[in-house]
């Protein structure tokens, strides 16, 4: 099983709730849902051979999510 570095989207530091961002009706609301709930990303799971070695890895889900809003703003060619 690949080990993923957790993602605390709870505010610290900063007063940035990310649920209360993410307002319903909105590009990134759609995108963050269809990630999370609609793909199924399980075929990258077994790309990672970091079970007991190795450092954790960013979950796919997470940089799925960082590329394809920064194709939906132009960020990418």
């Amino acid at each position: 099983m690949a080990r993923y570095k957790v993602i605390d989207t709870s505010p610290r530091f900063l007063a940035v709730d990310l649920e209360k961002q993410l307002l319903p009706g909105t590009f990134e609301h759609a995108l963050n849902y269809l990630v999370d709930h609609e793909l199924d990303l399980r075929r990258f799971d077994a790309r990672y051979r970091n079970d007991f070695t190795g450092a954790s890895a960013y979950a796919p889900a997470l940089l799925l999510k960082v590329v394809l809003f920064a194709y939906s703003r132009g960020h990418c060619q």
